[in-house]
């Protein structure tokens, strides 16, 4: 074995299932970054454990050669505690360098980012607060005690996508919270941050940073202020693909050039190799980031168009698996 690949279960110890292209069904394990599988490999180089919470009984492992490399896969902080806990175990019993240390990761929820990256000059961090309410009286107290600005953003933990995550505009909207479970579920407080341009859109940047390197993934923009994936749709229907790879191309090559040494600190407080940011590169160069971590959805590609973009992120984390594990991986 050269690359160890480890993933892990939800701590609900549940799966997703499709039909795949046979017709036959196949798991989704959400909660992970994904590599193994999605990126090119020579055959043999790697295998994949899958790891279970502490209330699964989960084999006993015995490497008769240990893995030359580690890469923690698990990736979800909120919803991934025990696969973490146990990944972390793992990782202390095997002689061999590690890429995402899971103890890193379980640093990496919205409220715990919020802090680490305070401070740091051209960043705009959005304060977070986590928290258990049981009203929608408990959130407009919540937001009181730390003295958080209208409007502000409230969603479940655990949650993404934009799913369950609603904007509240003034102190009289309980009417807008009332969509909500408080069953006892954690919840995040953001303060919000208008991001709107001239034009009246909403961009956002997903740059992946590979052992500290920025490289764009992709630019977005909707008329929405919650941008995700769906958005592509809403802008195929405003200028051809042309127009949206030229301002992927300004991005990578004029914006993120200059923010090298942001990203460099962002790397150095969270301490992953391996992550992703979701962000707004002000007009002024400023940095305002949504999220940072490794639960990004970065190798999956629906559009041939993207196709020279995600090749080159895979010769980057090629390179990053040569440098860490010694093992030429393609």
């Amino acid at each position: 074995m050269a690359i160890l690949f480890v993933s892990g279960v939800n701590d609900l110890s549940t799966v997703g299932v499709q039909l795949d292209g046979n017709e036959k069904l196949a798991y989704i394990i959400n909660g992970n970054c994904s590599i193994y599988g999605k990126l090119p490999l020579k055959k043999g180089i790697a295998a994949e454990l899958v790891l279970f919470g502490k209330g699964v009984r989960q084999r006993a492992l015995n490497f008769t050669t240990n893995p030359s490399l580690i890469f923690n896969q698990i990736a979800d902080a909120d919803t991934h505690r025990g696969a973490l806990e146990r990944c972390a175990e793992l990782c202390a019993q095997v002689p061999c360098p590690v890429i995402n240390r899971p103890e890193r990761v379980m640093q990496t929820t919205r409220n715990r980012v919020s802090e680490l990256l305070q401070g740091i000059p051209g960043v705009i961090m959005p304060r977070t607060v986590r928290f258990q309410p049981t009203s929608p009286g408990d959130v407009f107290e919540r937001v009181a005690s730390e003295k958080i600005d209208y409007p502000f953003i409230v969603r479940v933990a655990g949650d993404h996508a934009g799913k369950s995550m609603i904007l509240i505009y003034d102190g009289t909207d309980h009417k807008s919270l009332h969509v909500f479970p408080f069953d006892g579920r954690d919840f995040y407080l953001t303060e919000y941050v208008d991001y709107k341009d001239e034009a009246g859109l909403y961009h956002k940047q997903r740059i992946v940073v590979i052992d500290g390197e920025p490289v764009l993934r992709h630019a977005l923009y909707n008329s929405d202020w919650k941008v995700h994936g769906n958005s592509r749709t809403f802008m195929l229907k405003r200028e051809p693909w042309e127009d949206s790879m030229a301002r992927m191309h300004h991005v990578d090559t004029k914006l993120i050039p200059k923010l090298r040494p942001v990203f460099r600190e962002i790397s150095n407080r969270l301490q992953l190799e391996y992550f992703g940011v979701d962000c707004n590169i002000r007009p002024n160069g400023e940095l305002l980031i949504f999220e940072a971590n490794a639960n990004m959805n970065v190798l999956f590609n629906p559009y041939s168009e993207m196709n020279d973009r995600l090749n080159m992120i895979h010769a980057r984390i090629h390179a990053m698996l040569l440098r860490h594990s010694g093992e030429h991986v393609i």
